[in-house]
């Protein structure tokens, strides 16, 4: 029996969203730090915590009491990066067996369209999700938000959060002279003493394979090492983590701080087929275990049924989702297209409690 087209485009587009929900994004990378949430508007309100470790100052009994508020820099409204990738039906062979002849009893074809157009849409979704690792990576490395079409979105970091070893000391390539605990060490006060991060159990670090085959063929981690019946140190065989991409390298001590080492060497294609490794190659990042950040997910411009004095019509709206996908067809060319948006925008919501570091010319 034949249907209009956009019958099919309909009951294919039910099948892939279904489809759609179950399947896994990219490796996770630094989004344990960024955890995903919704915002009903267009625009994000970015609020960033710096944190106090003021003591409290005694009063008089039936005094007022001293005033206080939340140490809380409310920057302003952002509007999220905008990403929208189509898919065309239409593109696929198969297509005009069904959909252009309304033949729709051929189960072979329709499910090969609906899984050609699964594994599309997938892709797309990929391309979003690399996107927001960048962001992600960005965040932790510069503090800025790189926006192609729109304003840079910049958290301000501190200037004494971001640091070049080579200023006063040297690369980690450097294996005489290179200090790279004692780097470490200063990222862990400036974590302590600005993030406010003191009396933590933990810090990660996270590294490209070069800066740790650097870090560990040193002189003085090399002499750490070799103190190990004091359990200083502890570097052994590494422990991949699928699902982030990252390998856990071991751990050392660094005064009453435990600090986790990792390797992240996760990638993408920029728009020329150029390979990008998310982290840059000389660059160690630090993140103690109270950071505190989230992806948020602003509205995304839809359609809804409207009736307006008796007359029933499609009107523009906005909806509070991570993803929206939906379907449009066009009976003129008889295409049929599923559209995949996205507004993610990365915020560290405590921007004094990362340290970064360019440890490599």
């Amino acid at each position: 029996m034949a249907i209009s087209i956009q019958e099919h485009s309909q009951l294919l587009t039910s099948k892939v969203i279904d489809s759609f929900k179950e399947v896994q994004p990219v490796r996770e990378g630094f989004s344990g730090l960024f955890p995903s949430e919704t915002t009903p508007t267009l625009y994000v309100d970015i609020t960033v915590r710096r944190g106090t470790a003021k003591a409290a100052v005694d009063v008089q009994r039936f005094a007022e009491g001293s005033k206080r508020k939340l140490s809380v820099t409310t920057e302003k409204k952002y509007l999220p990066p905008y990403y929208k990738l189509d898919y065309d039906y239409s593109k696929e062979d198969v297509y005009l067996t069904t959909a252009a002849f309304g033949v729709t009893g051929n189960a072979t074809a329709n499910k090969l369209m609906r899984d050609n157009a699964l594994e599309a849409v997938m892709s797309n979704k990929d391309e979003i999700m690399r996107a927001i690792r960048i962001q992600q990576a960005d965040v932790l490395q510069t503090g800025i938000v790189k926006v192609k079409n729109g304003d840079n979105i910049d958290y301000k970091r501190k200037a004494a959060s971001i640091v070049n070893v080579d200023t006063a000391g040297d690369y980690w390539s450097v294996a005489a002279t290179a200090t790279p605990i004692t780097d470490i060490q200063k990222g862990l006060k400036f974590l302590r003493e600005v993030g406010k991060s003191g009396g933590l159990a933990s810090v990660n670090v996270v590294m490209r394979d070069a800066a740790f085959s650097a870090f560990i063929e040193t002189t003085q981690v090399k002499t750490m090492a070799d103190l190990r019946r004091i359990e200083r140190i502890d570097v052994g065989m590494p422990e991949f983590a699928e699902a982030t991409g990252m390998a856990y390298q071991g751990r050392l001590a660094a005064g009453d701080f435990v600090v986790n080492i990792w390797t992240y060497n996760e990638f993408y294609e920029d728009a020329a087929g150029n390979i990008v490794y998310y982290l840059d190659q000389g660059n160690v990042v630090m993140v103690p275990t109270d950071f505190q950040g989230k992806t948020v997910f602003g509205a995304l411009p839809a359609e809804a049924m409207s009736t307006v004095g008796g007359v029933t019509e499609m009107v523009p709206t906005i909806v509070e989702k991570d993803f929206l996908l939906r379907a449009y067809s066009d009976r003129r060319t008889l295409s049929s297209t599923l559209e995949l948006t996205s507004a993610p925008l990365v915020v560290p919501t405590t921007i004094d409690k990362i340290y970064t570091m360019k440890v490599l010319a």
